[in-house]
């Protein structure tokens, strides 16, 4: 039979056409497609291991190298990690308490300062005006209340004269005290002792009430404040071990405590407070808002089953780990399904799984499948 020039041609068109339209009626996931196909190549190669178990394998085919480690069980910690800020029970940015413009500024930073001490003034001349004529009246009250008294007694004179001059008097001692509480208020004092970290105004210069003057710092009390999620709430409680770390004083970690967690919930950023002491010496370094890195200790098992946390793989169903057995007398991968508890530092804690015999595949577990024959090194 003979063909002509134009057959094959044509042959090779509707052979392309073909294939064209086959690849072009393909709509599947490429991604899906892919890890179908994988999964496939994994469930065919640990078929070929299985049958090759049985039957001896071929010469050629070596066992796969890995390195193991024993699941023994250790002391295991994790810790929550969130940023905190220094601050103080005293310390306090003291203002006004009166309008005015200042008459007199009484410290400068780094002075050390008394409870009650007198820092800056607050022009009260008026006040004071009204106080010299009500002293002044005082004065001529007295004087008069006096006579009234002598002559009262003595039985002379009404007892009316003796009450309403006993009464004048009286009544401008008390409006003279409440004029010198007035006048009090005129004065900027320091409400604990401290040193003064910071003088905010110049002298002359108008303040009013409730405008900072002096920042004051005590130098003790000083305690590190962290915002924790909310969803911590009920794993942190006063009393929890803590870590610090306070670039500012050379990143060194400091012990701490947990003293008081916040009962309330921020509503806007739903967090809680939590408050902690520093222990050691470190404490008399801290200054207002430095910056501390806080790590509150939020699990503790004395004995626990940890591994690195790289070495756990996952599938659709279950977490799992690769570790050695024995089949016919030849060292395989076996997948062992674990159950996995908290993370930290780049451990997890087995829950459930594995015991303290178990060899956990930790080197060359990537590309190993079940049943897949390894050796391992060192042993």
């Amino acid at each position: 039979m003979r063909f002509s020039s134009t057959q094959p041609a044509a042959l090779f068109l509707a052979g392309t056409l073909l294939l064209a339209s086959c690849g072009g009626s393909s709509n599947k996931d490429p991604k899906a497609e892919l890890a179908k196909l994988k999964s496939e190549q994994a469930a065919t190669q640990a078929k070929i291991t299985e049958l090759e178990a049985k039957t001896g394998g071929p010469a050629t085919v070596a066992p796969t190298p890995v390195s193991v480690m024993n699941a023994k069980p250790e002391s295991f910690k994790s810790y929550l990690e969130v940023q905190g800020r220094v601050d103080f029970d005293q310390n306090a940015t003291v203002g006004s308490r009166a309008a005015g413009s200042l008459t007199s500024i009484r410290v400068q930073r780094g002075d050390r300062v008394s409870k009650g001490q007198v820092l800056a003034t607050v022009d009260a001349s008026i006040l004071d005006a009204n106080a010299a004529e009500l002293r002044t009246r005082m004065d001529l009250a007295k004087t008069v209340y006096e006579k009234q008294k002598s002559l009262w007694d003595q039985q002379i004179g009404t007892e009316i004269q003796y009450l309403q001059a006993k009464n004048n008097y009286q009544a401008l001692q008390r409006n003279l005290a409440t004029l010198n509480q007035q006048r009090a208020l005129y004065n900027v004092v320091a409400p604990f002792s401290g040193t003064v970290d910071e003088v905010l105004p110049k002298l002359g210069e108008i303040t009013a009430p409730g405008a900072p003057v002096v920042r004051l710092t005590s130098g003790t009390g000083g305690k590190i404040l962290a915002d924790v999620s909310e969803a911590y709430g009920n794993s942190i409680k006063a009393g929890d071990n803590a870590v610090v770390t306070i670039p500012d004083l050379g990143g060194e970690e400091i012990p701490a405590t947990v003293r008081v967690v916040s009962r309330s919930i921020n509503a806007t950023s739903r967090t809680f407070t939590v408050e902690l002491r520093l222990k050691g010496a470190k404490a008399a370094d801290l200054r207002p808002n430095m910056v501390a890195t806080v790590r509150i200790q939020n699990y503790a098992a004395a004995s626990a089953t940890v591994i690195p946390v790289d070495l756990v793989q996952h599938d659709e169903e279950n977490s799992y780990v690769y570790v050695v057995a024995q089949e016919a007398g030849k060292a395989v991968a076996k997948k062992r399904i674990i159950k996995t508890g908290n993370t930290y530092n780049g451990k997890v804690e087995v829950t459930s799984g594995l015991t303290a015999a178990d060899q956990v595949i930790s080197g060359g577990y990537q590309n190993l499948n079940e049943g897949q024959k390894v050796a391992v090194q060192g042993a």
